[in-house]
């Protein structure tokens, strides 16, 4: 027969059990269950259409990454390491923020294989209530115009969510113009269920609610019907797909789901015109402007 000292030993246990599993549910730290995470993620992710002559296809960081070497940054000692940031630097302790990739000029023209291309999401609370919901796409290369191409190029969407977890909105980034993008109401997007229609600009990759929103430099697809995507020519990525790389949560800066997360180096390199990128190539989501924008206060940890 239990005593009360035995029972309350087990209610102790069970009280600590509880206590933990709760921790597990948030290994990011950012205050939302980790599932949850996971399946909002799923639920919006974007519905992406490449123009017909798309050159610079979408990849992802471990296709890139087994395509690359990483090198110091221009006034320090060079040396060539090896072609994986994971294996190199701990997730936290960069040894060269400044330090760049370089990529195989093969790797320009990005992944002929679906199945490669990914979309990492970044889920967090959001200032006044609610859910913002990012969505960020890797293309090895930007081909933009004249002067303005770069290696590495990463661009995002945000889809908002109120505090009932209903889409209210999206932020499409573009250029400039990325933190967190251009607002656009929910009842404003085309969508096929509850994936909002992304049109990607050829090249530059810049992310448009319709032809009507792109500028006249831009080109995108000639329709943001998805029924009619083919007819125009144009690739539909459906970034959730079974038959893509699909949506991996990339977690938080400071507790990182995937390592590159907190790698603060360059996605490219750069040099004189006409040698590597014109321009400088970006960072990663983490350290964008655009990275945590509208969150709420200690959202994105």
């Amino acid at each position: 027969m239990r005593t009360s000292a035995g029972n309350k030993a087990i209610a102790v246990a069970i009280a600590l059990l509880a206590s933990a599993i709760a921790r597990a549910a948030d290994l990011d730290h950012d205050g939302l269950d980790d599932a949850l995470e996971d399946e909002l993620l799923q639920r919006h992710a974007p519905l992406v259409l490449l123009h017909p002559s798309e050159a610079a296809r979408p990849g992802n960081t471990e296709w890139l990454l087994a395509r690359a070497e990483l090198e110091p940054a221009p006034g320090r000692p060079r040396r060539v390491l090896a072609a994986s940031i994971v294996g190199v630097f701990p997730p936290r302790h960069p040894q060269d923020p400044e330090a760049r990739l370089r990529p195989a000029a093969a790797t320009r023209a990005g992944s002929a294989d679906p199945r490669d291309w990914v979309v990492y999401g970044h889920a967090f609370p959001a200032d006044g209530g609610g859910v913002l919901l990012q969505y960020w796409f890797f293309y090895p290369f930007n081909d933009g115009y004249w002067l303005f191409d770069h290696e590495g190029d990463w661009e995002h969407v945000t889809v908002q969510l109120g505090a009932d977890l209903r889409p209210r909105a999206a932020y499409y980034a573009r250029h400039f113009d990325s933190h967190p993008g251009v607002f656009f109401p929910w009842s404003a997007l085309t969508r096929e269920a509850g994936h909002p229609v992304v049109l990607a600009g050829r090249g530059t990759h810049a992310s448009y609610a319709s032809g009507s929103d792109a500028p006249f430099w831009e080109r995108v697809c000639a329709t943001e019907d998805p029924a009619r995507a083919a007819q125009a020519g144009c690739t539909t990525w459906r970034t959730w797909d079974g038959g893509t790389g699909g949506v991996v949560n990339v977690g938080e800066r400071s507790a990182p789901r995937v390592p590159f997360l907190a790698w603060p180096g360059l996605w490219g390199s750069t040099g004189r015109l006409g040698a590597d990128s014109r321009t400088i190539p970006p960072h990663g989501p983490a350290f964008q402007l655009g990275w945590c924008s509208g969150g709420g206060s200690g959202g994105c940890p």
